[in-house]
């Protein structure tokens, strides 16, 4: 595309005055610009010092904003601290009156007003760890409001006057995780929950309006996006995929809109004067993340510092805060001008239909598979595992040891209408409906029978004292039920059966792995009586490394095969390269292919139902989480294209998400994740697919 010449007037009223920029397009730009900018700003602090940080009060006449002040290396009280210490200031809306909230040697930031406008929230290390406190307009009443080695930032009450919302990173042995998550708490401080899992980070949350939705910023997909989820935290959905840092979201003042900060690159224009290519703006979006609009133009005054540290509240991110005006046609952020010492505390004001007028941007068209949301369906004080979906991908089974042994349960899609199906004395596992949905394979563990493995792969005796140094396998039976769970019969004995059951499309026979004599083969079983097994002449292990001896969630090592939806070739893992991958083979045993590659497991693989994905579970993100939290490893949820033999990651948790699961339609894949609760359970979630 041909790009015309770009044309500007600038015109710089008084340094701390007015300014208003003027930009004129001619046809051609991706992006394309009123004639002049729909904006003026009005900065209301002088530049002297570096104010940043600022918010509105609830009628709109005054703001509170963090004012910087360094300090002397001979003050070695705080310097061994910070070079500099921060204090909260008011100043009403006109930029007069500016006076101080709060003194002494500490930092003070993070701050916003409580609903009545009575009070002030803010983050402080005054008490030696990183905090949130409340003091009154007036200066008096400091009150802190939560004490632990936990570090605290950007507390918001929310507009009911009953909680607040900030984010959190937990230090303590007990936390299990040391990423930032997205809590609420009562406003005293007292019963603190935490609402997203944290992955990656999630910062900067803000509630809607109306009390429903909480945006905030992540980066669980190695890349900064903008996200949604319910006050209860079992519902996300993605606004934002740009591969850029996006952060700081507020909703407009009725909830129709959300401000937030991005560093989304210009669309084929040169930005005016020699700022950075790609410099931080406002956006503005609608509440479901539809119509982004770019705001400003080269408002940050091309201030960028690439060592900033997101984990820290002083860091660089934090200058770029905004604030919505109560009347929705202002909004305060900190500007930085070419010859100032500091910075300015600005307003953007803009005509009330300013918003919608503005150019869309042209987003390029989400590809298949892209992850655009995730729910919890279960949770709690156990583990769920083996998620697989009825035929309508209305009902999801799986098993639980909720009730103390393992049993098969279902629930909706939905997460309404748990129900358990089985009710033995035994552990039956790993449920997969049949193609019709009629019936129910799974397994049934055989009584007091293990399968031992010792150094000399042929020695199969379970006659031979127990070597603890060696692995052990728990062994079971392949079972049939009605989907209601009556009518069970079993469809192998005395087979010592390893992983999960795989329907052919057909419906006609099972595939499962199963011990043999010279290692471990896949077994095709007909699900009729008389029941009839036959082998394929293969056994794929081939003397390395166990599977079951490395770091898998439950221990005990359950393999996974499928057929692909044609019913002519199978997936299943296997180590015979050294690691353990995913292959692929043809149903009859032949043509035998390796599809992924690396130096971690790759397990669990699953076919999605036009064949052209395989999802998985491998560990290849770094991972902080360590003992007595098991496993140590953060594996997340892959795919793999099989025409083009690409890899990418749908999740990137720091937990450990596994056991995925395909919708029949493709656009959900169920999966085993320990991000519910205090993350030592494991529980079943849903991904949302395009």
């Amino acid at each position: 595309m041909n790009i015309k010449k770009l044309t500007f007037y600038f015109l710089l009223l008084a340094s701390c005055g007015v300014r208003e920029l003027a930009l004129a397009f001619e046809s051609g730009s991706k992006l394309p610009h009123s004639k002049e900018t729909p904006y003026s700003i009005t900065n209301i602090t002088d530049g002297s010092k570096i104010d940043f940080h600022p918010n509105f009060s609830p009628d709109g006449k005054e703001l509170v904003f963090a004012s910087r002040s360094e300090i002397s290396k001979d003050d070695k009280e705080f310097w061994n601290i910070s070079p500099y210490y921060v204090n909260l200031w008011l100043i009403d809306s006109d930029g007069r009156n500016r006076r101080q909230l709060t003194s002494d040697k500490v930092i003070d930031c993070y701050p916003s007003f409580t609903p009545d406008g009575d009070k002030v929230l803010f983050v402080s290390n005054r008490g030696g760890q990183w905090d949130i406190w409340s003091i009154k307009r007036d200066g008096s009443g400091l009150i802190r409001l939560t004490n632990n080695q936990d570090k605290d930032y950007s507390p918001h009450v929310t507009p009911d006057g009953k909680h607040i919302l900030f984010f959190s990173t937990p230090t303590s042995s007990e936390a299990g995780y040391i990423t930032e998550s997205v809590w609420i708490m009562d406003m005293d401080g007292k019963n603190a929950k935490r609402l997203t899992s944290g992955g990656k980070g999630d910062w900067y949350p803000s509630m809607s309006p109306d009390g429903k939705d909480i945006i905030f910023a992540s980066m669980r997909l190695i890349g900064g996006s903008l996200w949604t989820i319910d006050r209860e935290g079992k519902n996300y959905r993605r606004l934002t995929y740009g591969k850029v840092l996006e952060f700081f979201p507020n909703w407009s003042p009725d909830g129709k809109k959300i401000a937030y900060v991005s560093r989304r690159e210009h669309a084929s224009f040169d930005t005016v004067g020699d700022t950075e290519k790609d410099p931080l703006e406002i956006w503005i979006m609608d509440k479901d993340g539809k119509n982004k609009r770019q705001l400003t133009r080269n408002i940050s005054g091309g201030i960028w510092d690439s060592r900033f540290n997101l984990r820290k509240p002083m860091d660089f991110i934090s200058y770029y805060h905004t604030s919505w005006h109560p009347d929705g046609t202002k909004i305060a952020l900190t500007t930085w001008g070419k010859e100032q010492k500091g910075s300015c505390i600005s307003i953007i004001e803009f005509d009330r239909d300013t918003l919608d007028k503005l150019p869309v941007l042209s987003e390029e068209p989400l590809p298949e598979y892209t992850l655009i949301g995730e729910r919890e369906i279960t949770s709690g004080e156990w583990e769920d595992f083996g998620p697989s979906f009825s035929p309508d991908g209305n009902t999801i089974i799986f098993s639980s040891n909720r009730n103390g042994n393992w049993d098969i349960w279902s629930i909706g899609a939905d997460g309404e209408g748990l129900k358990q199906i089985t009710k033995e004395p035994g552990d039956e596992i790993a449920p997969v409906f049949t193609p019709d949905g009629k019936e129910i394979a799974f397994l049934k563990k055989q009584e007091d029978e293990k399968m031992r493995r010792y150094e000399d792969e042929k020695n199969l005796s379970t006659s031979q004292p127990l070597n603890l140094s060696t692995s052990v396998i728990s062994t079971y039976d392949l079972w049939i039920m009605k989907s209601d769970g009556s009518g069970a019969r079993q469809a192998t004995e005395g087979i010592p059966v390893l992983s999960y059951p795989a329907w052919h499309p057909d419906g006609r026979e099972l595939a499962f792995v199963a011990q043999g004599a010279n290692g471990y083969e896949i077994l095709i079983s007909g699900v009729r009586e008389p029941f009839g097994v036959r082998k394929l002449a293969f056994a794929f292990e081939s003397g390395s490394k166990l599977p079951h001896s490395i770091d898998y969630p439950f221990k005990e090592f359950l393999y996974r095969i499928g057929y692909n939806p044609a019913g002519n070739k199978i997936t299943f893992e296997s180590n015979v390269s050294g690691n353990l991958e995913i292959w692929v083979m043809n149903s009859d045993g032949s043509d035998m292919s390796k599809i992924t590659k690396g130096d971690k497991p790759h397990w669990n693989p699953v076919w999605s139902p036009d064949g052209k994905k395989i999802a998985y579970a491998t560990e290849k993100f770094a991972s902080n989480l360590g003992p007595p939290f098991w496993p140590a490893s953060n594996y997340n949820i892959w795919l793999a294209d099989m025409s083009t033999g690409k890899e990418e990651a749908l999740t990137a948790e720091e937990q450990t998400d596994w056991n995925p699961a395909w919708s029949p339609d493709g656009k959900k894949i169920a999966y085993v994740t320990n991000r519910s609760g205090n993350f030592k359970h494991f529980s079943i979630w849903l991904l949302d697919l395009k």
